[in-house]
């Protein structure tokens, strides 16, 4: 899916302030056999803190400067139309929602991007994304504009937006916590999961998973980030809680006032076969941190 991630990504770097309401992570969009899901919340976004302090319009414009020529005006128009990003992925299918709230401003940016016909899904003009070596597909659904890997994942969600396939409401494969934050990432499936634990560096991530959540969130000036593992057993959760104990031991002796500061705010707690990782920082602290770590890559 790399054209259709590169297009999400030019998308959320392009969010301009403006006028919100709300755009949370809504499941009943989502297929429900899927491996993977999340959702950003850009309304949401918008209104915390950190967007203003990490930056805002400034550091939005600059970023959308180094999009490709030939998109930058429908990624600009996006950015300040966008709402909400959504996104699912199983094996090598997947697609981006991206929730703009106005069916007419996505036809005409339709027309902008390069674009030809592909077969209509159950009426809803569906069209061919020519990007880099490999094509994407994309359709309007109202003033949802979806981008998907195949002609078979944009169909398989267009069914889904449309009522006709089942999706993940009500799903207890999704805990309840994953849908408040700003940005949510849920794992679901094995092959997901499997494919973590193959390539991860993490050796927490290498144990034994049923699940993997992240929520990050910002409430009374605190950006608050949580992880929480299933794991498959009580071995792997005492192995899991071991490791990220002795990472936080090893931290906590740096000369490095940022590792400290971190090591600090997080909190280890598990409850059944649940290991939950959070962090809290003042907004404040984790704007120094962005910044710092945007002028390091710049040198």
């Amino acid at each position: 899916m790399r054209h259709v991630a590169f297009t999400a990504v030019l998308v959320a770097s392009g969010l301009a302030a403006g006028s919100a309401s709300a755009a949370p992570f809504e499941p009943a969009l989502l297929p429900d056999q899927v491996g993977v899901v999340g959702h950003l919340d850009v309304d949401a976004l918008r209104r915390t803190q950190i967007f203003a302090a990490a930056g805002g319009q400034a550091a939005i414009d600059a970023a959308l400067d180094h999009a490709p020529s030939k998109l930058q005006p429908v990624v600009r128009a996006l950015s300040r139309a966008i709402r909400g990003i959504s996104f699912w992925h199983d094996a090598e299918d997947g697609a981006v929602y991206l929730d703009a709230g106005d069916a007419r401003s996505l036809g005409q940016l339709i027309a902008q991007l390069p674009t030809k016909p592909a077969a209509a899904i159950d009426g809803f003009p569906a069209y061919t994304l020519e990007h880099g070596d490999k094509d994407g597909f994309c359709a309007v659904y109202g003033h949802t504009l979806v981008l998907a890997h195949s002609h078979d994942s944009l169909e398989r969600s267009i069914h889904v937006l449309a009522g006709k396939a089942p999706n993940l409401a009500g799903s207890r494969k999704l805990p309840a916590a994953s849908r408040q934050g700003v940005f949510v990432f849920v794992t679901i499936g094995d092959n997901a999961l499997g494919a973590i634990q193959k390539s991860a560096q993490a050796k927490v991530l290498q144990l034994g998973l049923r699940s993997v959540m992240l929520d990050v969130s910002e409430s009374g000036g605190q950006v608050v980030a949580t992880a929480r593992a299933e794991m498959r057993s009580a071995d792997a959760l005492q192995k899991a809680r071991s490791i990220i104990e002795g990472i936080r031991t090893m931290a906590s002796l740096s000369d490095d006032p940022d590792a400290s500061k971190l090591v600090n705010a997080v909190t280890v707690t598990t409850s059944g076969l649940g290991l939950d990782v959070s962090a809290a920082l003042p907004v404040a602290e984790v704007a120094r941190l962005i910044q710092s770590h945007h002028g390091k890559a710049r040198h």
